[in-house]
């Protein structure tokens, strides 16, 4: 799933412990920071964005490249694993539990949005799965559907998902009017 729809689900879900929130959201964004990173340090360090490249050959193109540049470090193959990993993912959150104890705090929700990512991850990636024990094991979940590949329902997936988060943007507006005018009476 794209970085900001992980923001927006996890907002959802968890937009009733009010003070974490926050902290649910940041957790959320974890797994694919790296690739904003990335792409600000290929920007910066190439000529794959520069003014003639895309003159050339198109914006699209030019993006196509920086994508494809950017999954091509070796820093970006492991980062990704490591952060998409439910394996070092239970390691952290055993040591968060060990070290705050059961409640909810800034540090378990984050973790808890963390994990929302791998889990929403698991049923939206096909050909790009990744390991999910990873470094323990490279066994994948393949999922049916893909968030951004056409052969696997990726334009499907994303027309409905657009649907659904347009529609909960509106429940949500609605029951927020509603509330305060009926606070008003």
């Amino acid at each position: 799933m794209n970085t900001p729809d992980h923001a927006f689900w996890t907002y959802v879900a968890s937009r009733k412990h009010k003070g974490k929130i926050k902290y649910f959201i940041i957790g959320s964004l974890v797994p694919d920071v790296i690739y904003y990173v990335v792409f600000l340090y290929l920007l910066v360090s190439t000529d794959i964005f520069s003014v003639e490249a895309i003159q050339s050959n198109g914006f699209g193109r030019v993006m196509l490249e920086l994508a494809h540049a950017l999954f091509a470090m070796p820093i970006v193959t492991v980062l990704r694993q490591t952060f998409h990993s439910l394996f070092v993912w239970g390691v952290i959150f055993v040591g968060v539990l060990l070290w705050r104890g059961w409640k909810l705090t800034a540090w378990t929700a984050l973790l808890y949005g963390w994990l929302g990512h791998i889990i929403i991850d698991l049923f939206t990636h096909v050909t790009d799965a990744i390991p999910l024990f990873y470094p323990v094991s490279d066994w994948v979940f393949r999922s049916v559907v893909s968030y951004w590949d056409p052969n696997y329902g990726g334009d499907w997936f994303t027309l409905l998902n657009l649907i659904a988060m347009g529609g909960t943007t509106l429940y949500l507006v609605y029951k927020r009017v509603s509330r305060k005018r009926n606070s008003l009476h």
